[in-house]
């Protein structure tokens, strides 16, 4: 009766592969953000011909700085010889 029990449970959690890698879902998440954020700063910087001013910047920094963030995540994430947590 356990046995049968411990193969269900093996059956719901199958293993994944070893050398399989995956990208950070917050990493992507924040990318985007970026993303949306860099086009609306975009947009701010270039509108008056081109007279920035300090909420085009601000936008860009912000952006700038969550593109860096998601990309180090992805990057972790899909960098070979990471340990899996999963098992």
């Amino acid at each position: 009766m356990w046995a049968e029990a411990r193969d269900v449970a093996q059956d719901r959690h199958p293993a994944s592969p070893r050398g399989r890698r995956r990208a950070d879902p917050l990493g992507l998440w924040l990318c985007g953000l970026a993303a949306l954020g860099l086009a609306r700063a975009w947009l701010y910087l270039v509108r008056d011909a081109g007279a920035a001013g300090a909420v085009g910047w601000i936008w860009f920094g912000g952006s700038v700085l969550l593109g860096v963030a998601g990309l180090v995540l992805l990057l972790r994430g899909l960098r070979p010889g990471r340990p899996d947590r999963g098992t």
